[in-house]
This record gives C-alpha cells, structure tokens and sequence, in this order.
C-alpha cells in the first residue's frame, strides 16, 4: 500500500532537532509570504521556475513537494521563508528542517533527471516588507544527495512499517469485537447502526438521546468497528468539558476490554493544566522540558505510543522520565493514534488547531462533537476576539518595557483612544477600526520579533500581546462572515471587540473533510433550529430516540403563576421562597435549584427558610476547583438533614456534572434561563433573521431552554431512577418554549399552591427507589 507524505513533513519527522520555542512561531501571514517571495523572484532568467513540483519513491513511500525555485541552467534549488524574526536566530532554531527541505528537493530532481551532476542548494529568509535577503548556501553531489534522500525515507518508512503492523493487529481486533455489555439499552443498537453506515458513507449526523441511554458508547463503538471493517482509519472524539473526556476514556476501556492492546487512544489535555512549569513561556532558557526537545521526543513519543489507551497520567509520567514537554508530547503521540479525545478548539479553532492529525495513514477520520448543544455558542467564542484598553494600559505601566515594544504598546493605546470618544455604555456597533487594526498588526509583528522582550518577565504585555494576536486573527477571517465590530466603555474600561453572531459556515466548512461526523447530546430540539446553527439545512440527517425512556421516571411540573420576569422578581420572592421550601420538604432527597444569575440566587436565598430547615448552599462565583468538588460531594450526601444547593444555570453544577441519582431527587429551575437583552445577542437575532431563520429564537429561547433541559437532567439519569423537576415561570407553558423542551416529558401545570403537593403525589406513587 502506497504511502504519501509531504517534504516539509518528512523533514520535520526525521531531522529536527533543538528546542520548543515560542519566538519563533509564525508571524507573517500566508499571503504576505506569497506576495514577498513573487516580488524576489521577479526577473530571474525565463527558465527559472517557481511553485516547480516534484515527486519520488522510496518503495511504497511517496514523497511529494512543491520547490520554490528551481533554475536548472545554474543547478540552483531555492527553499524560501518569509518571516518577520531574526533570520540568523530564526536559522539557528529552524534550520535543520529547512535545510533538510532543501536536500531533499534537491535529491528529488537528481533523482528525476540523471544529467545532474551536483546541485547549489539555498534558503533564502525574507522580510515580509524589508528589502533584501539572507542565504544560507550548500553544495551537493548528485550521489550525496540520494544517499541523503534514502536515508531520510529509510528513517521514515521503518517508522511506517512499525505502525502498519501495528495497525493490522487493530484492525484484526477491532473486527471481532463484542458489545461490551450483555446487551444493547433501549434503541441503542438502532442508533449504532445508523452511525456505522453514517461513518462508512461519510454521512453528518445529528443525534439527540437522553442522558442515561448510552450516548457516549452508541457512537464510539460503531467507530471501532467502522475502524476494524476498514471504513475509518481514525476517530476524533470532542468534548466540551472534562468531564465529557472522562465519559470518552471510560467508553473506550470497556469497548476494546475484550480486544488486544494494539488500539491506541490519547487524550489530549489543555496546556494550563498538564505543563509542569504553568506560567513560564515555552523557552529553552526557561524551561528543561522544551530544552532539547526534539532530540529527546522520538524516544518519548514510542514509549508512551507503547502505553495503548494514554490519559493525562501516561502523558505526565513519559514525559516526567523523558525529561520533554508533556502538552507537546500528547500532541506528537496524537498524530499516529487510532483515536484522539480533546476539546472543541483542537478542530474548530483556527489558531490553535490541530493540523498534526494531517497524516496520510490515518485519511478516513470520523469525528464525534459530544454535547453539542454547545458547539454553536463555542465556535462563536472561538472566533470572537476582544481588546480591553486596561490590558494594555496595564502592559505599558510595567518598568523596563523594551522601547520597541512599548511604542507599538502606545500606538494600541492611542487607536483605542480614538475609537473609545464616541463609545457608549452598553456597547455599540462600529465600522471596520482600520487604525486599530494596523497598530495590532504592528504590535504582533514586534512582540514576535523583538529578542530582548522577555514574556515571562512582562506577564502584563504578553497577557495584552495574546489578546492582540488573536484580534488581528479574527480581523482576518473576519472578512468571509457574520462579524460585527463593537465599541463599549469609557477611559481605561473602554474594550474593542469583534464578534461572530453566525458560525454554522465555519462549522460546516470545519466538518467537510471528515468521513462521517455525529453531532450528539441530550438536548437538541427542535433539530431544525441546531441544523440551521451548525451550517447544515434544516432537513439535514437527524436522529431522535427515547432511548427507552420511561415518562413515569421523571416527573415534571410547570408552575405559571409566579412570574420569574425581571420587572415582576421583587413582588414573586416571597411567594417563590415559600414555594421552593415547601417541594423541598415534599421531596425524599436533595434538591438543586438554579436561577438565571447570581443576583437572582441571592434574593431567594436571603428568604429561604422552609419549616423542613434542610442545610443549604449557595455556589458563588468565581468557586475554586476544589470548592466545586466539595459542593458536588454535599450535594451527594444521602445521610444526615435534607440538602438544598443554589446554583445558576448554564454553570459548572448544571452541565456535563454527575450528580448520585439516590441523593439528588428534584431539580427545581427557576425561569426559562434567556440570555439578558444585548447588542451582541440582538445582532445575532437580526442575521439570523437575515438568513431565514426565526432570530429570536437562536439568540435567545434555544440557549436558555438548553440550560434548563441540561438542568434537568442532572436527576434520573439512567434506567430505574426517579426525580422531580419543577419548572417556574408562565413561558413554561406558552407552545413557543414547550418547542425547545425534550418531546419526551410529560408536564403538567400547577398552581405554586399545589406543587408540593404534585411532588409529595409523585413520590407516594412511585416511591423513591432506584
């Protein structure tokens, strides 16, 4: 079987060497370095050829390049980068692949016409607007640069061999694997087919099932066996939360228990949390880990490749003993996975994606987006940016700031200067910035460059240099979208921003190259509305299951008489208090109650005192890790006085967080949870509307309805559990949000008077158990 691999790749695989650096990432854009390299060019003699491509075997191994100059009368082959950093520092970093780039070009062209007898070969650095260039010249014999060229493939094609036989062994496991479990939940084994034939035709699914129907296995194991059969080379598994990833990890250890251990999965964590020396810039100066890294990472990567299923531990303790960075290693290992868990942002974000899992063995990738109720409002995030003057006051204010770096601090500072006269409190929409956006590029330009700014030493200017970077991003890919710039603020609080208000075409241009993708969660109704939101037609592929849902399990009751609306809060707490005692008191088990905002919580809280005088607890914000997880666990408890916690909706505690079904017995939602009325939220209504759409339905009543069906469902999660959920405003009744509720609960509307009633009901009836 032919392999293909690029020459930039193959070099990259074989000859790097030296340190993780971050000055020396990229800060010239891809059309600047286009434009540059054509001006250089220009006027070379009429045989000298540009973009020349070439292509070479080395048995099943094809590599494939394009040359940037090739004049063949001189027998000169040109390697061109346009770069805006220091070309001897950037040549001392990088030069080894360059070179190596290079040769092999080099080799390629002897090996396609036998009258070469010995080449001159370059890299050329350029200035994306300075004149003139730096060379870095060889001179090779044309046998020298074949051996050179057998040698680099000999390398990688023993590294190919390695993984293909390692890849027959999965295949052959994978194609027999059982279900992991006597048997199939309910509609679990019609969802899995459909997902099977959707990986094998290359189909985008949209999957709604409810929480404790077996999601998380329904897709991964029909990826497996779609694997195994040959049609998927590679799944990528999406979460949005830690949890999610856990839920992934756990799937993938019961599905391939049965198998041999030739199946590798790893999970990728994000950088603040696995890098060992948090807060320090990657530096070889700085940091052990990205000193010499490349040298000690081929070893490091097999040893941890060698480990199978690779969660964060693995990644830590390889790393640990190999002396590398554990966030660029989960990465290198990544690349030759059969299947890779990782967050959101490693394949929708445009800055930090993943384009390692490029690789030609692994082709076929299906990708699985685990709730997916939130992927619209991420990528949205991912593709916003926004600029906060205080940052870059803050960054100026710090001593010893580089003077070049600080002039470009202050022309920032002046454009939001400028922008802020005519800014208003809430924000307002403004034309392109053109002078801001200048002085952002500028800035990039010169913290990238500059090698005397420490950003370790400045955290101030590197935190505004981040902030800047991805604004000038997002002013680019700005140009084909739904954005919107805003202005909002006065003086030092003045922040720019620039906002997606419609990410479906990124979203859907993101799933294209993936054969088959399954977009899942247990809250996606009314599909039409998420299909339009993720770039799909309404009509699109979409699957519902009950997931053999028993309505008797879940009892649900809206309470229309207390009014949650703003302008009527203050009037309805008393009689919201009361209410929200009293079904607590009703209810053998813990309660959660959520709220729209903190602000909310507080007023009920402060007059909350049910005659049951169960403990109570209220998140706050900002709650540190190990404040969330003590919550979590008094809110466990099944022992001891009745619990009540208050928290918000959309928050930590009504998301992707596993409650004990035993303990946790109502969940009381206190308003539809809409977004609070903004120009953002407003902007996004009116483009959809645009685009035929109902606006205020994808601005406002689809991400609050989905908070309040993810509240619920933190209660009677799986077969045999029971719970009660109490929903409280007149909207819960109006057809319009009923729409955006799952199909499958049954609500029944009751007075405030007569909810605890309804609930002591439910439970005299069915009973606790389970």
């Amino acid at each position: 079987m032919m392999s293909r691999v690029s020459v930039k790749a193959l070099a990259e695989f074989v000859h790097r060497r030296g340190h993780i650096h971050y000055r020396y990432q990229s800060a010239t854009l891809a059309q600047e370095g286009v434009a540059r390299q054509a001006a250089w060019q220009r006027g070379r003699p009429g045989d000298y050829r540009r973009e020349r491509r070439v292509t070479a075997s080395f048995g099943d191994l094809e590599v494939n390049g394009r040359i940037d100059g090739w004049d063949a009368d001189a027998g000169l082959v040109e390697e061109v980068k346009t770069t805006r950093a220091d070309a001897a520092r950037l040549h001392a970093h990088m030069g080894d692949v360059h070179l190596a780039q290079v040769r092999l070009y080099g080799a390629m062209l002897a090996l396609e016409c036998e009258a070469i007898a010995e080449l001159t070969l370059r890299v050329v650095y350029l200035h994306p607007e300075d004149p003139g260039e730096t060379i870095f010249s060889e001179h090779w014999p044309r046998e020298d640069l074949v051996a050179y060229f057998e040698a680099t493939c000999g390398v990688y094609a023993a590294h190919l061999a390695a993984v293909r036989a390692r890849l027959a062994a999965r295949d052959r496991q994978l194609r027999e694997l059982p279900f992991p479990y006597a048997e199939f939940r309910p509609d679990q084994r019609r969802l899995a087919k459909h997902l099977y034939r959707g990986f094998r035709a290359g189909v985008d699914w949209l999957v709604e099932a409810p929480t404790g129907a077996g999601k998380t296995m329904t897709s991964v194991f029909p990826a497996l066996k779609a694997i195994g059969q040959g049609e998927l080379d590679r799944l990528v598994y999406l979460t949005s939360r830690t949890t999610g990833q856990r839920a992934a990890e756990d799937a993938l250890a019961h599905a391939t228990a049965a198998a041999g251990e030739a199946l590798v999965a790893v999970t990728v964590t994000a950088k603040e949390r696995i890098c060992f020396h948090p807060g320090t810039p990657c530096d070889p100066d700085r940091c052990a880990f990205a000193r010499g890294y490349y040298e000690r990472a081929p070893a490091a990567r097999r040893a941890l490749l060698e480990r199978g299923r690779v969660v964060r531990a693995d990644v830590e303790a390889v790393a640990a003993e190999h002396r590398v960075c554990p966030f660029e290693l989960s990465l290198d290992a990544a690349a030759w996975a059969d299947v890779v868990v990782c967050d959101y942002n490693y394949v929708f974000d445009p800055v930090v994606r993943l384009q390692r899992l490029d690789n030609s063995l692994f082709a076929r990738v299906g990708l699985v987006v685990d709730e997916a109720h939130q992927l619209g409002e991420r990528v949205r995030d991912m593709l916003s940016a926004s600029l906060p003057r205080r940052l870059v006051k803050a960054a100026l204010a710090e001593e010893g700031l580089p003077a070049n770096a600080a002039r470009r601090l202050r022309a920032v500072d002046r454009a939001l200067a400028a922008l802020a006269k005519n800014a208003d409190e809430p924000a307002r929409v403004v034309a392109k910035p053109e002078a801001l956006c200048r002085a952002v590029e500028r800035l990039v330009v010169a913290f990238a460059t500059d090698p005397v700014l420490d950003k370790q030493a400045f955290p101030a200017a590197a935190q505004a240099y981040w902030h800047a970077l991805r604004f000038g991003r997002a002013a680019v890919w700005a140009e084909a979208g739904a954005f919107h710039y805003l202005a909002s603020g006065r003086g030092r609080q003045f922040c720019a921003q620039l906002v997606c208000t419609a990410p479906g075409a990124h979203i859907r241009r993101t799933l294209a190259p993936f054969q088959g993708t399954v977009r899942q969660s247990g809250t996606l109704a009314p599909a039409a509305v998420f299909q339009r939101a993720h770039g799909f037609d309404a009509q699109a592929p979409a699957l519902a299951s009950d997931g053999g849902w028993e309505a008797e399990r879940l009892g649900v009751f809206a309470v229309s008489d207390i009014s949650t609306y703003f302008r009527h809060r203050q009037r309805s707490l008393p009689a919201l208090a009361a209410m929200l005692g009293d079904v607590a008191a009703a209810t053998p088990g813990n309660a959660l109650v959520a709220f729209p905002s903190f602000e909310y919580l507080a007023a009920v809280a402060a007059r909350f005192a049910p005659a049951a005088a169960p403990a109570v607890r209220c998140q706050t914000p900002d709650m540190a890790l190990a404040e969330r997880r003590d919550f979590i666990a008094w809110l466990n408890e099944r022992r001891g006085r009745k619990r009540v916690g208050f928290v918000v909706m959309g928050g930590v505690f009504t998301e992707s967080v596993d409650f004990d079904s035993e303990a946790l017995r109502l969940v009381a939602v206190v308003g539809p949870g809409l977004p609070p009325r903004s120009v953002l939220r407003d902007l996004i209504a009116g483009d959809a509307d645009r685009a035929g759409a109902q606006g205020f339905d994808v601005a406002y009543r689809q991400p609050g309805l989905t908070r309040v069906a993810q509240t619920v469902g933190r209660i009677a999660r799986a077969p045999g559990q029971r719970g009660v959920a109490v929903l409280v405003d007149p909207r819960f009744a109006h057809p319009a949000y009923r729409a955006f509720l799952p199909a499958r609960w049954r609500i029944d509307r009751v007075p405030a008077a007569g909810a605890p009633a309804a609930v002591a009901g439910f439970w005299a009836r069915l009973g606790p158990a389970g």
